[in-house]
């Protein structure tokens, strides 16, 4: 009779382990945090770009240039750092496009930011450029909204329209009565979505003939595509 229980007492610690380890199986898996809180790509006054970004505890960056695309790549690695880290890099545009990649190594996620403007080196010595945007900040934010920040110069009217054929975001800018110098605009998670937006810079021209004329210039132009899965 007690050798019974004692396998009885036996077959059900047998069992009761198994069934531990089969919900410990069935269990998911703890959702992977990103490794990249934030990100701002800035314009100064002078035509510089900048980037700051900021990690998650654990990470570092390795940053390379791909030669094949002309991008800045910023890789994302586990690391040894129990705290969060904040980094900065100074930007140069090649051939009018700056591009800018996050590789999440942890994650398999890529944010990447395209900028179209004028280099440094034409803003300084082409007189012909309209300078009425002053500065700009593309910033993503931790909880994955975007937020965009730019002062003008004086006397520049400012407009904000969005042309739904392109599917953009336009900041017209126009010489004329001011109001304001400095604005803010928030912008929701994209959520697999592209967000474009476009400076468009509209300038008086005189004509051959002693009358003028209106064009407008788009720069500069920012894309950007978050949180995709890397290829």
């Amino acid at each position: 009779m007690k050798t019974l229980k004692l396998l009885s007492l036996t077959i059900l610690a047998s069992f009761a382990l198994s069934s531990c380890s089969n919900n410990e199986d069935l269990m998911p898996e703890a959702k992977k945090t990103d490794s990249l809180k934030s990100y701002k790509v800035k314009r100064d006054a002078s035509g510089a770009y900048s980037i700051e970004y900021d990690l998650e505890k654990n990470t570092t960056s390795q940053k390379s240039i791909n030669s094949q695309t002309n991008t800045n790549e910023f890789h994302l690695y586990e690391s040894d750092f129990t705290t969060s880290k904040r980094d900065s890099e100074k930007l140069f545009i090649d051939v009018n496009v700056l591009n800018v990649s996050f590789l999440d190594t942890k994650t398999d996620k890529k944010s990447n930011i395209t900028i179209e403007d004028d280099p440094i080196s034409l803003v300084k010595t082409d007189t012909k450029i309209t300078k009425m945007l002053s500065e700009y900040t593309v910033s993503r934010n931790e909880d994955g909204t975007f937020n965009l920040g730019f002062k003008v110069n004086d006397k520049v009217s400012v407009d904000f329209v969005y042309n739904e054929e392109i599917s953009t975001y336009e900041i017209h800018l126009e010489k004329g009565k001011s109001n304001g110098q400095s604005f803010s605009r928030d912008f929701e998670k994209l959520e697999g979505k592209i967000l474009r937006i476009d400076f468009v810079n509209h300038t008086k021209n005189n004509s051959a003939k002693g009358d003028y004329y209106y064009s407008s210039t788009r720069k500069p132009k920012v894309i950007i595509v978050d949180s995709v899965v890397a290829i």
